[in-house]
Protein backbone atom coordinates (compact mmCIF):
# COMPACT_ATOMS: atom_id res chain seq x y z
CA UNK A 1 0.00 0.00 0.00
CA UNK A 2 1.10 3.27 -0.99
CA UNK A 3 1.64 6.08 1.56
CA UNK A 4 0.28 9.07 -0.13
CA UNK A 5 0.25 12.29 2.27
CA UNK A 6 1.56 12.75 5.92
CA UNK A 7 -1.03 11.81 7.81
CA UNK A 8 -0.96 8.07 5.87
CA UNK A 9 3.04 8.28 7.11
CA UNK A 10 1.70 9.21 10.94
CA UNK A 11 -0.55 6.50 11.00
CA UNK A 12 2.06 3.92 9.64
CA UNK A 13 4.53 5.07 12.08
CA UNK A 14 1.63 5.12 14.94
CA UNK A 15 1.32 1.23 14.30
CA UNK A 16 5.21 0.65 14.02
CA UNK A 17 5.87 2.52 17.66
CA UNK A 18 2.88 0.40 19.01
CA UNK A 19 4.30 -2.30 17.45
CA UNK A 20 7.88 -1.60 18.82
CA UNK A 21 6.55 -1.01 22.10
CA UNK A 22 4.73 -4.04 22.18
CA UNK A 23 7.76 -6.33 21.08
CA UNK A 24 10.00 -4.18 24.17
CA UNK A 25 8.31 -5.56 26.92
CA UNK A 26 8.47 -8.93 25.62
CA UNK A 27 11.95 -9.01 25.81
CA UNK A 28 12.26 -6.33 28.87
CA UNK A 29 10.28 -9.03 30.80
CA UNK A 30 13.05 -11.27 29.69
CA UNK A 31 15.99 -9.26 30.60
CA UNK A 32 14.33 -8.80 34.53
CA UNK A 33 14.69 -12.29 35.19
CA UNK A 34 18.37 -12.14 35.03
CA UNK A 35 18.86 -8.80 36.22
CA UNK A 36 20.85 -9.60 39.71
CA UNK A 37 20.59 -6.09 40.86
CA UNK A 38 17.23 -5.24 42.70
CA UNK A 39 17.29 -1.38 41.38
CA UNK A 40 17.77 -2.33 37.98
CA UNK A 41 14.95 -5.01 38.14
CA UNK A 42 12.60 -2.35 39.76
CA UNK A 43 13.31 -0.01 36.85
CA UNK A 44 12.91 -2.32 34.38
CA UNK A 45 9.52 -2.96 35.59
CA UNK A 46 8.48 0.31 35.51
CA UNK A 47 9.58 0.86 32.03
CA UNK A 48 7.39 -1.88 31.28
CA UNK A 49 4.62 0.15 32.82
CA UNK A 50 4.94 3.27 30.90
CA UNK A 51 5.64 1.45 27.85
CA UNK A 52 1.94 0.32 28.38
CA UNK A 53 1.10 3.93 29.20
CA UNK A 54 2.64 4.80 25.88
CA UNK A 55 0.74 2.42 23.84
CA UNK A 56 -2.25 3.14 25.73
CA UNK A 57 -2.16 7.10 23.76
CA UNK A 58 -0.64 5.84 20.77
CA UNK A 59 -3.95 3.33 21.01
CA UNK A 60 -6.26 6.29 21.92
CA UNK A 61 -4.70 8.41 19.28
CA UNK A 62 -5.24 5.68 16.35
CA UNK A 63 -8.86 4.82 17.55
CA UNK A 64 -9.38 8.64 17.10
CA UNK A 65 -8.63 8.41 13.66
CA UNK A 66 -10.92 5.40 13.05
CA UNK A 67 -7.98 3.09 13.03
CA UNK A 68 -6.73 0.27 14.86
CA UNK A 69 -3.05 -1.01 15.92
CA UNK A 70 -3.09 -3.11 12.92
CA UNK A 71 -1.11 -6.22 12.37
CA UNK A 72 2.14 -4.64 11.93
CA UNK A 73 5.56 -5.62 12.79
CA UNK A 74 8.16 -3.47 13.53
CA UNK A 75 11.35 -4.48 12.08
CA UNK A 76 14.00 -2.43 13.75
CA UNK A 77 12.58 -3.60 17.11
CA UNK A 78 12.84 -6.77 15.81
CA UNK A 79 16.54 -6.59 15.55
CA UNK A 80 17.19 -5.10 18.45
CA UNK A 81 15.19 -7.18 20.69
CA UNK A 82 16.75 -9.96 18.95
CA UNK A 83 20.04 -8.27 19.92
CA UNK A 84 19.56 -7.58 23.57
CA UNK A 85 18.23 -11.69 24.44
CA UNK A 86 21.05 -12.68 22.37
CA UNK A 87 23.78 -10.53 24.51
CA UNK A 88 21.75 -10.70 27.87
CA UNK A 89 20.11 -14.08 27.93
CA UNK A 90 22.39 -16.09 25.33
CA UNK A 91 25.85 -15.45 26.77
CA UNK A 92 27.66 -16.66 29.68
CA UNK A 93 28.66 -14.37 32.32
CA UNK A 94 31.08 -14.52 35.11
CA UNK A 95 30.44 -11.70 37.15
CA UNK A 96 26.71 -10.67 37.51
CA UNK A 97 27.62 -7.21 37.60
CA UNK A 98 28.80 -7.84 33.93
CA UNK A 99 25.63 -8.72 33.01
CA UNK A 100 23.98 -6.09 34.40
CA UNK A 101 25.89 -3.45 32.91
CA UNK A 102 24.63 -5.24 29.05
CA UNK A 103 21.39 -5.34 30.28
CA UNK A 104 21.46 -1.66 30.48
CA UNK A 105 23.53 -1.40 27.02
CA UNK A 106 20.53 -3.47 25.36
CA UNK A 107 18.08 -1.72 27.14
CA UNK A 108 19.24 1.98 26.56
CA UNK A 109 19.12 0.73 22.69
CA UNK A 110 15.47 -0.16 22.44
CA UNK A 111 14.43 3.12 24.67
CA UNK A 112 16.25 5.24 22.08
CA UNK A 113 14.72 4.01 19.30
CA UNK A 114 11.23 4.92 21.04
CA UNK A 115 13.05 8.03 22.10
CA UNK A 116 13.48 8.34 18.44
CA UNK A 117 10.13 6.75 17.56
CA UNK A 118 8.07 9.19 19.69
CA UNK A 119 10.00 12.47 18.66
CA UNK A 120 9.12 11.09 14.97
CA UNK A 121 5.19 11.19 15.38
CA UNK A 122 5.23 13.85 17.50
CA UNK A 123 6.65 16.31 14.55
CA UNK A 124 4.02 14.87 12.42
CA UNK A 125 1.56 15.54 14.24
CA UNK A 126 2.59 19.17 15.22
CA UNK A 127 2.30 19.42 11.58
CA UNK A 128 -0.95 17.77 10.47
CA UNK A 129 -2.26 20.27 13.56
CA UNK A 130 -3.36 17.93 16.23
CA UNK A 131 -2.08 19.28 19.12
CA UNK A 132 -3.20 17.68 21.87
CA UNK A 133 -1.90 14.25 19.71
CA UNK A 134 1.35 15.65 19.69
CA UNK A 135 1.51 16.71 23.52
CA UNK A 136 0.39 13.19 24.50
CA UNK A 137 3.18 11.69 22.45
CA UNK A 138 5.96 14.51 23.80
CA UNK A 139 4.74 13.43 27.43
CA UNK A 140 5.35 9.81 26.16
CA UNK A 141 8.97 10.75 24.61
CA UNK A 142 10.28 12.70 27.43
CA UNK A 143 8.82 10.35 30.14
CA UNK A 144 10.52 7.13 27.97
CA UNK A 145 14.02 9.93 28.22
CA UNK A 146 13.75 9.99 31.94
CA UNK A 147 13.38 6.33 32.61
CA UNK A 148 16.33 6.13 30.36
CA UNK A 149 18.38 8.42 32.40
CA UNK A 150 17.39 6.61 35.53
CA UNK A 151 19.30 3.22 33.45
CA UNK A 152 22.37 5.82 32.88
CA UNK A 153 22.44 6.96 36.66
CA UNK A 154 22.36 3.10 37.51
CA UNK A 155 25.13 2.51 35.22
CA UNK A 156 27.42 5.52 36.59
CA UNK A 157 26.01 5.00 39.98
CA UNK A 158 26.26 1.12 41.33
CA UNK A 159 26.74 -1.36 38.08
CA UNK A 160 29.70 -0.46 36.21
CA UNK A 161 31.16 0.15 39.69
CA UNK A 162 30.46 -3.24 40.84
CA UNK A 163 31.57 -4.61 37.73
CA UNK A 164 34.74 -6.71 37.55
CA UNK A 165 36.98 -4.71 35.65
CA UNK A 166 39.58 -6.78 34.52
Amino acid sequence: MAINNLKELYIAELKDLYDANQQANVTVEKLISVASETELKDALKRSIEGTKQGNSHIKAILDGHGEGVGNVTCQGMKGLTREAEKHTLEEEFGDDSVRDAMLISQYQRIAHYAITGYGTVEAFAKRLGVLEEAKKLETCKEQTMEGDLTFTQLAQGSVNKAAKAA
